[in-house]
């Protein structure tokens, strides 16, 4: 008699038989017992998971003499006739090799007829993916709608490929992947039965082999089986040098080897794993998974989320991740799981996961984010006398916010490397930093004092005065007057004057960072900026109250902020339309956008003259009434809209969008100025060798 394998031998014949598949085995046998069995089942899941077994076992269920029954007696002719394949009314198709829409439409002929012997008539389709779309739409109404006595399983490998009007016609069951304590069970039963003996640490490689299928975990045990010299007592060995599976102690001393930083061991035991008839891509996976393992271990230290493993293996996991910290397995991890990606692609793979491996050993810790974030908050903070950052003057030692009060973290703890490029002029990093920045004005000055805008002072010294803001001090030129919006502690704002000797005196500087003392009286505005809106007439001279410009906004007269009525014929027409579209904004957000794309020609006697194209001109048509209701409203009498076929454009008839667009380039162009001259910002820059890439602003950009 013919050999019969594991997987065939030891096929289930019964729901309780089906190993990993409760969840599936249970409903079943309720939907029997219930009799509320549906006339179409899809079985979908990986290989090897026992989707085409289960479907034989409910069709025995479902044509037993003693049925319908969840417990099949296996010994009636139609349990037998199923069990052998030959059964004429449980009819077993491959969707691989009858996927044309003729095949389909013999079955729908056949649907028609009643079962010859059984109870029921099954069709089991095995594969149900591979038919074609022609197939699938044929069997869409037989499926919907079938006779009483059929019955339709299918199962599938690839669920994903089957049209979605298929799965709404179907009771759909996922079979799950096996774990290995699961499978290793399930091959001890199988073995005692055999009467073969496998080393435990040998079951748990077979059953990682297999992926979780229980018919592949079945062929790689037929195989270790025939390796095997003696079957009574098969080593964990054998089992792997027969499957090609490096051994856990190689992987481990391989890895505890990268973790040691030690190249000349790494390539050497790298080189036995080798030269032992390893495959490297299982190799490379071993090592990536054992990485993954060592993470888990410690992280958790927990048996229980590491199911895979045997005691042994787990022991040994436990002692190695002892000593390494979990930020760093992760960036290894990391790291290597582009070597093994690469692998599968390559021409080269020894040469390839050789220098992944070197590449573990030289890898440098990172930084971790909140380190980080504790450094900076360290530099920028205000430190005893105005220093910022804790450093003393003169660059002396850091004090108070330094090192020493600040909570340590838990760093990735590499074994310690001569550093590979030069290093700064002082040893320490905070010294070095501390003399790269300007002079404090608590301290005495070394070299000649900095530049201002002030006239020159004659060779004796003036009267001393009250020391001004550290900030201050240092700012080597006065800088235009900052956004409304910037909070007024921001730290190196310049200040916009400076007063000559024994004309002002201002107040004593507190400890923490304060502002710039405010200018004279006698201190003009800065310039108006480079674009103007066009305007028909300039404002009076002697502008009334209601004209006046804002304290908080120069340049935006005050009753153009307010709620009351625009004063249209004092104000410039670009500044009295966009206060009106600014109120329209808050009211009807719809129109304010239609709007805001239209460019301003003029606002005269109760007409506003806008240009814009032909699309938005018909967009707004259906709107005149309520923007023409809006005008009298907020300008104070009847005003029309008049609409010109064009396009809006700078500097003759801007749209809104146009100068908004415009003071938002203004404003990224002055804050990345600013970031490029920062004195603190280039400071940081030069500590952790960064560049600056990109600069966003924090506030709006407003209007001027």
């Amino acid at each position: 008699m013919a050999y019969v394998v594991l997987a065939r031998k030891y096929r289930p014949q019964r729901f309780a038989d089906l190993v990993g598949q409760e969840h599936v085995t249970r409903t079943l046998a309720n939907a029997i017992a219930h009799d509320r069995v549906h006339h179409a089942y899809l079985f979908c899941g990986a290989r090897g998971l026992g989707k085409t077994t289960a479907a034989r076992l409910l069709a025995k269920c479902l044509v037993c003499v003693k049925g319908p029954t969840i417990d099949p007696c296996n010994e009636c002719s139609e349990c037998v006739a199923v069990t052998e394949g030959r059964s004429v009314d449980v009819i077993e198709i491959d969707g691989a090799s009858n996927n044309r829409v003729e095949d389909v439409r013999n079955i729908r002929e056949q649907v028609r007829y009643l079962p010859q012997t059984a109870r029921r008539k099954i069709y089991i389709i095995d594969e149900v993916h591979m038919l074609t779309g022609s197939a699938f739409n044929a069997l869409l109404k037989t499926l919907e709608e079938p006779p009483p006595h059929v019955t339709f399983i299918f199962a599938t490998t690839e669920v994903h490929e089957l049209p979605a009007t298929i799965l709404s016609r179907v009771s759909r069951f996922d079979f799950r992947r096996l774990s290995s304590a699961q499978l290793v069970g399930h091959l001890k039963s199988i073995l005692a039965r055999e009467g073969v003996s496998v080393e435990e640490a040998g079951l748990y490689t077979v059953a990682r082999a297999g992926d979780g299928s229980v018919r592949d975990s079945l062929t790689l045990l037929d195989k270790v089986i025939a390796f095997a010299s003696d079957t009574g007592k098969i080593s964990a060995e054998e089992v792997r040098v027969v499957l090609g599976v490096p051994s856990t102690l190689a992987v481990a001393g391989l890895v505890e080897a990268v973790l040691a930083r030690d190249a000349t061991l790494t390539l050497r035991r790298f080189d036995e794993i080798f030269t032992s008839g390893q495959d490297l891509l299982a190799l490379a996976l071993e090592l990536l998974k054992h990485l993954r393992d060592l993470t888990v271990v410690k992280l958790t230290g927990s048996r229980d989320v590491l199911l895979d493993a045997s005691d042994q293996e787990f022991e040994q996991l436990t002692r190695q991740a002892a000593g390494v910290d979990a930020t760093a397995l992760s960036q290894l991890f990391d790291r290597f799981t582009r070597v093994v990606d690469a692998l599968q692609r390559t021409r080269v793979p020894r040469l390839v996961l050789e220098m992944g491996l070197l590449d573990l050993v030289h890898t440098e810790p990172l930084m971790p984010l909140g380190d980080l974030i504790d450094r900076l908050e360290q530099i920028s903070a205000p430190g005893p006398g105005g220093n910022s950052g804790g450093f003393a003057p003169g660059g002396s030692a850091p004090r108070g916010g330094g090192e020493a009060s600040r909570p340590q973290r838990a760093t990735p703890d590499f074994p310690a490397r001569p550093p590979q490029r030069a290093s700064a002029p002082s040893a320490d990093i905070d010294t070095f930093l501390a003399q790269l920045k300007p002079p404090s004005s608590t301290s005495a000055p070394s070299g000649p004092p900095p530049q201002s805008a002030s006239p020159p002072q004659p060779a004796s010294p003036p009267p001393r005065q009250p020391d001004p803001p550290r900030e201050a001090a240092r700012s080597p030129a006065p800088a235009p007057p900052r956004r409304p919006e910037a909070p007024a502690s921001a730290p190196f704002t310049p200040p916009a004057f400076s007063p000559p000797p024994n004309s002002f005196s201002p107040p004593p500087a507190p400890a923490s960072f304060s502002p710039p003392p405010p200018a004279p009286a006698s201190f003009s505005p800065p310039p108006a900026p480079a674009f103007a809106p066009p305007a028909s007439a300039a404002p009076p001279a002697s502008a009334t109250p209601a004209a006046e410009a804002c304290a908080v906004c120069p340049g935006t007269p005050r009753e153009a902020t307010g709620t009351g009525t625009i004063a249209w014929a004092t104000l410039p027409p670009f500044t009295a339309w966009e206060e009106f579209l600014n109120r329209v904004r808050r009211e009807e957000m719809a129109i304010f956008a239609l709007l805001a794309e239209f460019g301003l020609l003029g606002v005269g006697e109760g007409v506003v003259r806008l240009i814009g194209s032909s699309y938005y001109r018909e967009m707004l048509q259906k709107h005149r009434g309520q923007i023409d209701e809006a005008l009298h409203l907020h300008m104070g009498m009847p005003f029309r809209l008049e609409l010109i076929e064009g396009e809006a454009a700078l500097p003759d008839a801007p749209s809104l969008r146009q100068i908004e667009r415009q003071r938002q380039e203004a404003l990224q162009a002055e804050v990345l100025q600013e970031a490029r001259t920062h004195p603190q910002i280039q400071a940081l820059l030069a500590q952790f060798e960064g560049q600056l890439k990109v600069v966003r602003p924090l506030v709006a950009p407003q209007a001027k």
